[in-house]
């Protein structure tokens, strides 16, 4: 509104904005409201500079990092890291680790397992007396720290993966720091490799010659599905449930899950797995579908009937 400019009530980081009747203020850019204090302000690591705020490079002059390690300063922040030759031991400091050979490996360095799976990877050959009191063991996936609590179990000579998924596949690497004293700290390291069984099925249905011709309503009939499995372990292979029946709907596309009456048995014998009619009308004339979906591991095919 006219008039009223010169009234306004600025403060400092603020700007104001003419309005129709009135007017409105907003934080100059670079600021931000304080929600307790309403009063405009410069985030965490920045300093207000005439009328802008700055960073505040917080490695200049005294360093805020600790013994032996360097500073590098971010945008509102910074990081410390250890020096060249140094590493982060147990107590977060770094320290000079001397390289040697601390007579530990894996029980087996080269893992393969399939998808849900217990995975358990076990060091040997420790002094426990030693490790115990002095050591500590930090584990990169891929490079990458990891810590196995987040997808397993921890122990001090090894970790268990419970549920073996593809993305666990990796390299780990064990990084043992033995710290006895604060001049005396060696490091060492094992290496576990742990890769995906790639499983697989191939599956047909093993009486389809039976179907190429109208079959009689009322005669018993069994669809008879072959399932041959790599690198795949069933808790239960000779559970009937293990394959899905379904009988396709053309024009939907939806398929329908056939489940057992007194009509229609499901079972498996001699291997495979078979879907029986025991007096087929009509109305059962259609396409089925014999599905495996399990481990990660799907497969289908499919068989068309017709009854008159």
């Amino acid at each position: 509104s006219s008039g009223i400019n010169a009234e306004w009530p600025l403060r400092p980081g603020e700007r104001c904005s003419n309005i129709e009747g009135s007017y409105i203020c907003d934080c100059l850019d670079t600021f931000i409201r304080d929600p307790k204090s309403r009063e405009c302000v410069c985030s965490d690591g920045f300093g207000a500079v005439e009328a802008e705020c700055v960073d505040i490079n917080e490695c200049a002059g005294e360093s805020p990092c600790g013994e032996n390690e360097a500073c590098f300063n971010t945008a509102g922040n910074h990081y410390c890291e250890c020096d060249e030759g140094f590493e982060r031991g147990k107590k977060g400091d770094c320290k000079d680790f001397t390289p040697t050979d601390c007579e530990v490996k894996p029980k087996n360095d080269n893992i393969q397992t399939m998808t849900g799976k217990k995975v358990q990877v076990r060091l040997v050959g420790e002094v426990k007396k030693t490790w115990r009191k002095f050591a500590d063991i930090t584990w990169l996936k891929n490079n990458e720290l990891w810590d196995p609590q987040g997808d397993g179990k921890e122990r001090f000579n090894g970790f268990t993966l419970r549920n073996f998924q593809a993305e666990d596949a990796a390299i780990y690497v064990g990084n043992i720091f033995i710290e006895m004293s604060e001049e005396e700290n060696y490091k060492c390291s094992v290496s576990v490799t742990i890769s995906l069984k790639e499983g697989s099925a191939a599956i047909d249905i093993e009486n389809r010659e039976n179907f190429a011709s109208t079959q009689k309503i009322g005669k018993g009939l069994v669809i008879v599905c072959d399932v041959q499995l790599t690198n795949v372990d069933l808790d239960n292979a000779n559970n009937p449930n293990n394959v899905n029946w379904y009988k396709v709907n053309q024009e939907s596309g939806e398929d329908t899950k056939i489940e057992e009456t007194d009509a229609v048995k499901i079972n498996k014998a001699k291997g495979t797995y078979r879907l029986w009619f025991d007096s087929p009308q009509l109305d059962d004339s259609g396409t089925y579908k014999c599905e495996f979906n399990q481990e990660g591991v799907q497969a289908s095919t499919d068989v068309s009937i017709v009854w008159a």
